[in-house]
């Protein structure tokens, strides 16, 4: 695969430095933790901002509001993959922040449905979107600066942090969801005590942008004889990507449709799912979803060096095979409301997601060349953990709702997940340690 041309401003000894690695990974934090904050105070947000009366169709409108965001994703994948191929990988960090902090902090500072009618939700609805957008934008191209500026044979352990400072904020979010509820009483959070998270952010991203504005340029100079490269500059990076590449979207998306799928189930659809079924207080679900996060934060890491010594596509094959065969049996054991037989079983699940989804990553970065890499993976990872993935919670609670079964989830996910291994099993290894047998595709496939 194609390794990064010459050495940026802000790199030591083949590398980021401590700052920049810094300032390349830590808006993964604030932008998930904004973002998390949505699933977990689902069943909140639902009576806060939409009609109250049934407590499902509640849930499901804001589900829907939380699919619409993650569709967004591909906008925005599209757009900052657009301002990162163009004028650099920093630019797209930076607005990627200052739009996600924006957006959150006003969600903080809304009107409810009982003091504004039809308006609130339109609202909320509105900086949801950008939010979608925002995150759309800052995840694939803090994966493709990291990977970018990685030292020899370690593209899938830097490239893991990104995955890891998501799950910080994730974790983040959930903590303080958990802790509002500790804190407070259910009719003290339905007063107002609900917008102390969301005001949170204001503090995040005012340090975010102070941190990424210090980054040195990293647009990449290119030899004016060189005729392509001029021609491709003239182009919309993603119009060309989306021309040249169509094959390698599809297949990408696709192809992480289930790792996307099962973390979704794990990360936002399940703590409001057994809130909603009683089949646990809603304390108890917060605290089993924080407990889940905080282990796939752990494990990511490892996760991503093993991709980097065994290769992307044992780690992603191992990790979709698990979650297929986990899916319905996880389903199970939760419907017993045990507690801990519970944590043991999303725990192993966890496990599974993990092994996939951080190499996924890595992997379809890697599938573009680096002029259009972030258009790319911008448009393939998001067209997974947006379109497809994303839908999970929503998916989720209508077929629950429609077969009247707590196992519809399960085999929702299990189906996801068996698609995306058998394009797993058909694509062809990316990591620089393959053998031409295991690069059984052209390069440039995911």
């Amino acid at each position: 695969m194609d390794q990064p041309r010459g050495t940026l401003h802000g790199e030591r000894n083949g590398g980021l430095t401590p700052l920049a690695l810094l300032a390349g990974m830590s808006g993964n934090l604030m932008e998930w933790y904004d973002f998390a904050l949505y699933g977990v105070l689902a069943a909140t947000l639902g009576e806060l901002f939409f009609p109250h009366g049934n407590r499902l169709a509640a849930l499901l409108a804001v589900f829907g509001v939380f699919a619409a965001g993650y569709v967004m994703r591909i906008v925005g994948g599209a757009w900052f993959g657009h301002v990162g191929d163009r004028l650099g990988r920093r630019r797209a960090l930076l607005l990627s922040a200052v739009a996600m902090a924006v957006a959150t902090s006003l969600v903080g500072l809304l009107p409810t449905w009982e003091t504004a009618g039809v308006v609130a939700p339109l609202l909320f609805t509105a900086l949801r979107l950008v939010q979608g957008l925002s995150v759309g934008g800052e995840f694939t191209t803090s994966i493709t600066y990291l990977i970018e500026h990685a030292p020899p044979g370690r593209r899938g352990l830097q490239g893991s942090l990104a995955s890891l400072t998501a799950g910080a904020g994730i974790l983040l979010g959930s903590a303080i969801g958990n802790a509002l509820f500790a804190l407070f009483t259910t009719e003290e959070v339905l007063a107002g005590a609900w917008r102390l998270p969301f005001l949170l952010s204001v503090p995040l991203g005012l340090s975010l942008a102070v941190l990424r504005a210090a980054l040195p340029d990293d647009t990449m100079p290119r030899p004016a004889a060189d005729a392509a490269a001029t021609a491709l500059r003239e182009r919309s990076p993603v119009w060309h990507v989306l021309r040249e590449h169509p094959g390698e979207i599809l297949r990408g998306a696709l192809l992480g449709f289930g790792p996307s799928a099962a973390f979704c189930a794990i990360a936002v659809f399940l703590a409001s799912f057994l809130t909603t079924e009683k089949i646990l207080p809603e304390s108890s679900a917060l605290s089993l979803e924080t407990t889940s996060i905080a282990f796939m934060v752990v494990l990511t890491p490892l996760a991503g060096h093993l991709g980097d010594r065994f290769g992307r596509k044992p780690m992603v094959i191992a990790g979709v095979a698990g979650c297929m065969l986990a899916a319905v049996p996880l389903f199970v054991l939760l419907r017993t409301g045990s507690g801990e037989r519970d944590l043991w079983a999303e725990l192993a699940f966890a496990t599974f997601v993990v092994a996939a989804l951080s190499p996924y990553q890595v992997w379809l970065a890697e599938c573009f060349p680096r002029e259009l890499r972030a258009s790319g993976l911008g448009l393939a990872y998001n067209g997974a953990a947006g379109l497809l993935g994303g839908t999970t919670p929503l998916a989720c609670t209508t077929l629950a709702d429609l077969t009247g079964s707590a196992l519809a989830p399960g085999a929702y996910v299990a189906f996801a997940c068996a698609l995306s291994l058998a394009i797993a099993l058909r694509t062809g290894e990316t990591a620089p340690t393959a053998t031409p047998a295991q690069r059984r595709r052209p390069a440039g496939s995911p």
